[in-house]
């Protein structure tokens, strides 16, 4: 298929025949309790979220990720605003019309303009400058021409709406908190309107001329208000989890008064209009609700959608429509993968759908279509291997269904989100082991064949290990000692929402949006209020008696001042190379040089050790261990020891090989040897009989993997964690924290952690109290990069590449380019790539 774009009509169902299996069988199969992720028989999926999908309709795949679509006024053709562009189909056979490529787009921003064959899309960069890409249509609907209107300097716009004579364009732009007022035919801003904290999506009634824009980030702040930042803005914000407290609706009325405020759900997302133009539907995707407001009067009332099984946060609305006769609400559901069918204000059934739902469309005849961001959780790439940035995304036509449909997809979808496994064995009650202690590590972006693929024993593939036992002597004395997790999965794709499930069990659409260019910023560690689930952190709701530490977790750079023993916020490293606190560490003159500023989440400050380094690569993870065996050292003396212990490592990252900085395998050594140091530390500690050591991977981002590019490095360590073996149950990064939680009986208050299977398996109720002791480094931790004028070729391609990467914002690199240079400086730079076609996949 040209254009870069596989497109299938998948092998599954209509509605009709998906009817007649949900009838049949009423729920799945149970599956086995070592089942591998991703396609089952007949057809469902099982994705690392715990959770099931079998998508109703004819699925289309897309490369990409794609967040919003929109009809022309005829129905005539589909526009799908991509991760890189705008692509166009013949909604009726979904067949390619074409696309158009642009930089990368926004959280959303699609809408045909009136009267005209004129398509705008919204544009961001991480940074700015932003646009709007205009595409010019032909009579068949392909893309013929294309200009953009720069916007400057990183206002963002998100949502488009038009007035009804397609003479003014209404664009959100959500950095600003404005909604702007753009001449369509000049393409000029004739104006910017206040408006509520990030606004999102914009929707114009057309009898009346009144607009309505969602605010993401609610209500401006007042007085008193506790404030959290997002992206150069202030939001109010919840004392105790860091999350914004409101959701709001500007009301701007053609008459030119003041804009009035509407208070709807928390994360207002999708608008949308009933075909009347009396009712708007508000997609509350922190609140799992859906706002119905009256455009007249203004006045609300709540429509709750569940999460199954119903209690807990995490059914996420992210978008609605309305059927052409105005009965019927579809709204999505990106937390249960699903469309929620709301009549008479209650929802009465659902339709299944692919993984995070975002943006749908409906034609005249009531058919969805449903567009969904992480398509199935294919992570395959040409030549058998896998990759967690093989993104693909999925498109769904489905009839408008009728009751019995929606009743049996409700069925499917209760079923889909609470799938049944066989037992895993190993220890029920957690609780009967005494463990006080948790040390919960998490390092950054490996594979599992990256590190453990020459462990015999396990399902590894040993060609793809770049990282094996000969630079990572500790993690795999770690995993032969106590238990081989050869089938654990990051829910995760990279580090945006990796470190977000891992502290939450929670991803927003507003995180899932953003994979293109998170032009809000990359907000790995939550110093963005509108990241933080309302749920708050998986630690939050212990018991009075459980006590939380965090070691580099949320953490933005900061100075420690011994004197006040608080870390001085500082905005940037200020240029310190590696080198430099390479040989802070070696004379111990380090302490006051780094440390942990709590600025973007305040409300977890009185957790947060202060004299832990922030996340960065600059920094040896030596540091990290020796600090907190220092802290460690001092609790040995007062026998108090917290009981949940969160600590960050990031050398492991690399930083390619970069001039000036450590060889990739320097840098993974370097990790290897901290975490060597601190089992060892807690291994010989007063707090070792009680304790539990888990190690995990933010994502596996980072390189290949031959069985799911979700698969990562894992670790269980600990007296009551069974001994030479390899466990092959079925876990993930969320079974990770639903284990914590059960030792300490911490409440699931996130569906994802409802559902989640604890980690019985890796545990025996017998004590083994052996101590370990670290091994030494094999490979010279300063072992440095050479200078660019040392090479060629395509090694110097490689340190030009990696010299020009941004190395402040661990994830703001092309992960495609790093890969290669991780792959080639590990296994020679004759050595061909293991994946040479397109990433694009059928």
């Amino acid at each position: 298929m040209k254009l870069g774009y596989w497109l299938a009509a998948g092998g599954l169902c209509l509605a009709g025949a998906a009817l007649v299996t949900a009838e049949k069988t009423g729920v799945f199969a149970v599956l086995s309790s070592t089942v591998r992720g991703g396609k089952q028989p007949g057809g469902v999926y099982l994705i690392p979220t715990t959770q099931l999908l079998q998508p109703w309709g004819d699925p289309v795949t897309i490369a990409g990720r794609p967040v919003d679509l929109a009809f022309d006024p005829e129905k005539r053709v589909l526009a799908v605003l991509n991760t890189k562009g705008v692509v166009f189909f013949d909604p009726t056979a979904m067949s390619l019309l074409g696309e158009t490529k642009s930089k990368s787009t926004s959280y959303a921003g699609l809408a045909f303009r009136p009267g005209t064959r004129e398509v705008w899309a919204s544009e961001t960069l991480r940074n700015g400058p932003d646009g709007l890409l205009i595409i010019t249509l032909d009579d068949r609907g392909a893309p013929t021409k294309e200009e953009r209107v720069e916007l400057k300097p990183h206002p963002l716009p998100i949502g488009i709406a038009f007035s009804k004579d397609g003479a003014t364009a209404y664009v959100a732009f959500s950095r600003n908190n404005t909604l702007a007022e753009i001449d369509a035919a000049t393409r000029q801003v004739k104006r910017e309107i206040p408006v509520g904290i990030a606004p999102f999506h914009v929707a114009l009634e057309p009898r009346s001329g009144r607009i309505f824009v969602a605010n993401r980030g609610g209500r401006r702040p007042k007085e008193g208000d506790v404030l959290a930042p997002s992206s150069g803005s202030k939001i109010a914000s919840d004392p105790v989890t860091g999350s914004s407290i409101s959701g709001t609706l500007t009301v701007i009325d053609p008459d030119g008064s003041q804009p009035r405020e509407v208070a709807v759900g928390l994360a207002p997302s999708g608008l949308a209009l009933r075909g009347d133009g009396k009712e708007l539907a508000v997609a509350n995707g922190h609140s799992d609700s859906v706002t119905l407001v009256d455009t007249a009067t203004l006045k609300t009332r709540e429509v709750r959608i569940p999460s199954y099984p119903d209690g807990t946060r995490g059914s996420i609305p992210t978008n609605a429509a309305y059927a052409p006769d105005g009965q019927t609400l579809y709204v999505l559901c990106g937390g249960t993968n699903s469309v929620a069918v709301v009549r008479k204000n209650k929802v009465e059934g659902a339709l299944p759908t692919g993984w995070f739902p975002s943006g749908i469309a409906i034609d005249a005849a009531g058919k969805l279509r449903v567009v969904s961001i992480k398509g199935t959780g294919n992570t395959a790439l040409p030549g058998g291997n896998f990759n967690s940035r093989a993104y693909e995304g999925l498109i769904q036509s489905m009839p408008a269904p009728d009751k019995a449909q929606w009743l049996a997809g409700l069925r499917e979808v209760k079923a889909a989100n609470q799938p049944k496994f066989t037992p895993a064995g190993g220890v029920e009650n957690l609780r009967s082991l005494g463990i006080q202690h948790v040390f919960f590590i998490i390092k950054e972006n490996r594979t599992y064949d990256q590190v453990f693929g020459d462990i015999a024993k396990a399902n590894g593939d040993p060609k793809l290990a770049i990282y094996g036992g000969d630079v990572t002597p500790n993690h795999h004395a770690l995993a032969e000692r106590y238990v081989v997790l050869d089938n654990f999965l990051t829910s995760s794709s990279i580090s945006f929402d990796g470190h977000q499930w891992l502290m939450m069990a929670f991803v927003s659409d507003y995180t899932q949006r953003a994979f293109a260019a998170s032009p809000r910023g990359y907000a790995w560690d939550m110093s963005d209020a509108l990241t933080v689930s309302p749920a708050g952190f998986f630690f939050q709701g212990a018991p009075p008696d459980v006590k939380v530490r965090i070691f580099g977790e949320f953490c933005l750079p900061g100075k420690f001042d011994p004197a006040t023993q608080q870390a001085e916020d500082i905005h940037e490293r200020a240029g310190m190379s590696w080198s430099y606190y390479w040989d802070l560490y070696k004379t111990g003159k380090w302490r006051d040089q780094v440390g942990c500023s709590a600025a973007g989440l305040p409300a977890l400050k009185p957790l947060m050790s202060p004299s832990y380094p922030q996340d960065d690569t600059v920094i040896t993870d030596q540091i990290r261990a020796e600090e907190f065996l220092r802290e460690l050292g001092e609790r040995e003396k007062s026998g108090e020891m917290p009981n949940i212990n969160i600590l960050t490592m990031t050398s492991d990252h690399t930083n390619g090989t970069r001039p000036g900085s450590p060889t990739p395998k320097a840098m993974v050594a370097d990790d290897d040897l901290a975490l060597g140091r601190i089992v060892e530390g807690i291994s010989k500690s007063r707090f070792w009989a009680h304790s539990l050591i888990l190690v995990v991977e933010d994502d596996a981002q980072d390189g290949l993997d031959h069985v799911d590019g979700h698969r990562t490095v894992a670790l269980a360590i600990g007296p009551n964690i069974r001994r030479g073996v390899v466990d092959s149950n079925h876990y993930n990064q969320i079974s990770m924290v639903k284990t914590i939680q059960e030792l300490f009986q911490i409440p699931p208050r996130t569906v994802f952690l409802q559902n989640s299977r604890t980690m019985t398996s890796v545990f025996t109720p017998e004590s083994n109290l052996e101590p370990y002791t670290a091994i030494p480094n094999r490979i010279p931790l300063d072992q440095m990069n050479p200078p660019l004028k040392a090479l060629n070729g395509r090694k110097l391609w490689a340190a030009q590449q990696s010299a020009a990467m941004n190395w402040e914002d661990v994830d703001d690199i092309p992960s495609d380019v790093l890969n290669k240079i991780l792959w080639w400086d590990a296994k020679g730079y004759d050595q061909p790539y293991p994946v040479l076609k397109t990433q694009a996949r059928r």
